[in-house]
């Protein structure tokens, strides 16, 4: 067989196999990166309908659930991470997720508000959603307010934790469980939220009650 003939066959090979990731793509909502998977469990929901807006990098096992919002938004998660079961990224702005990560289960990390603090505009932006779907302009959202989130390289997410808008954390942190977390958060750094355990009497209760 000719050269020219092998490499045209290379050619079609490429662009098939080119077109297929791309129709993939658009199907999952995501890029995915090599030898990445999306769990049965897993959910990715780009309203934007851009695969672009949430990017997967390489070797990550993804159980939890994505979401970009239609007016904006978008996701990228490195190599070698990990998002467990019922953990759930919403962005309307910008997260970004370093290499190595480990995020466990119940976890929810949120750039922006989601809604506004006044009634009258909460009522008319979830009017929206009902009869035309989530707004895909910032000009029919008043009152929401969003900030990018930053987790850097080799960060563990223990379960139930809760991450906001605005926050950095930096490489090599742990969360501790049942965390909410407002704040950056310096590289190396344990961080967990005070728990003070309060213990009365069942009978104390009782009595009080009556």
């Amino acid at each position: 067989m000719k050269f020219s003939q092998l490499y045209s066959r290379f050619i079609t090979h490429l662009t098939n196999e080119i077109a297929l990731r791309d129709r993939t793509q658009r199907k999952l909502g995501c890029t995915l990166g090599s030898r990445s998977q999306l769990s049965d469990e897993a959910s990715v929901e780009n309203l934007q309908q851009d695969p672009a807006k949430i990017a997967i990098g390489e070797d990550c096992f993804i159980r939890g659930r994505l979401l970009t919002y239609a007016h904006g938004g978008k996701i990228r998660i490195g190599d070698w991470c990990y998002l467990g079961l019922r953990s759930e990224i919403w962005s309307m702005s910008s997260v970004e997720i370093g290499n190595r990560v480990l995020i466990a289960h119940n976890v929810n990390i949120h750039d922006g508000t989601a809604h506004s603090r006044d009634a009258g505009e909460r009522h008319a932006h979830f009017r929206h959603i009902l009869h035309a779907g989530h707004p895909s302009s910032e000009a029919n959202l008043p009152g929401i307010r969003s900030s990018p989130i930053v987790i850097e390289d080799d960060v563990w997410i223990s379960f139930g934790v809760t991450i906001l808008q605005g926050v950095r954390i930096g490489a090599g942190s742990i969360i501790g469980a049942g965390s909410l977390v407002t704040c950056d958060v310096p590289p190396r750094t344990v961080y967990r939220n005070l728990v003070i355990p309060q213990m009365r009497s069942l009978d104390e209760t009782m009595h009080v009650e009556d």
